[in-house]
């Protein structure tokens, strides 16, 4: 996938919607890289360091995931650098530690609702073996905001409501104008169609309103300035 340099200090990997691989994030600062999400497996994880590494870049050295998700996360045990997850999501991620992966049982967390379809279509597309999953926490986590600072450009990770998820976090990285949301500003999956909880949608508008930034960076969509990503959320909560 096409890796861009967006600002002086931010570089991403565009989404893969085949297998429902996300964008993936990187800020390279003197002190250090960090890594935003960590991809929806060992091979994701990997194919982002190749890209780093043909364009001269260092690995991470810090790499938090902005929720739970699996194709946020399952990529989490692969690196090398120092990780980090909101509170909320290392509790989601110690719950989905003990899940299996078996026709059975995947099939099963479906008829509860504790996966949707749509992952559940895509799992199967990613790992061609699915004993090849593996789920660990984040070694740090944190509640609220915590900065990472790389020296000449840092890093402000914040828990976001969200109408995705309860566990969302967003990276805010003041210097370059560039907000990281991750899977924040989408709509839920039910059966066929993606649907938007108007409260927590407006909510969500709100607390993105007031945060300063040029640029966002979405998780399956080519980057917006804030102009045009606050235009599109407001007309999606006029169509509730």
């Amino acid at each position: 996938m096409k890796f861009t340099k967006l600002t002086e200090h931010i570089y991403y990997m565009e989404h893969d919607p085949e297998t429902d691989r996300p964008t993936l994030g990187y800020i390279k600062g003197k002190n250090g890289a960090f890594m935003m999400d960590a991809g929806n497996s060992a091979a994701h994880y990997n194919h982002f360091i190749e890209k780093l590494q043909e364009n001269h870049l260092p690995s991470p050295r810090y790499l938090s995931i902005t929720h739970s998700h699996w194709d946020h996360s399952f990529g989490l045990w692969a690196t090398d650098a120092v990780t980090i997850a909101g509170g909320k999501t290392n509790k989601e991620l110690e719950k989905m530690i003990q899940w299996n992966w078996d026709d059975a049982s995947m099939a099963k967390r479906l008829e509860t609702g504790e996966e949707t379809a749509f992952s559940d279509t895509h799992i199967r597309k990613e790992y061609t073996h699915r004993r090849d999953i593996k789920v660990k926490t984040a070694e740090i986590s944190f509640n609220g905001s915590m900065t990472i600072d790389l020296g000449d450009v840092t890093c402000i990770l914040k828990e976001i409501t969200s109408p995705h998820c309860r566990d969302s976090v967003v990276f805010i990285i003041p210097q370059d104008g560039v907000i990281f949301l991750g899977d924040s500003y989408c709509s839920v999956p039910q059966g066929d169609i993606w649907v938007y909880d108007k409260v927590l949608l407006m909510a969500y508008i709100d607390e993105l309103e007031r945060i300063e930034f040029r640029y966002a960076i979405k998780g399956h969509h080519p980057p917006q300035t804030k102009e045009e990503i606050i235009s599109e959320l407001k007309s999606e909560w006029k169509k509730l």
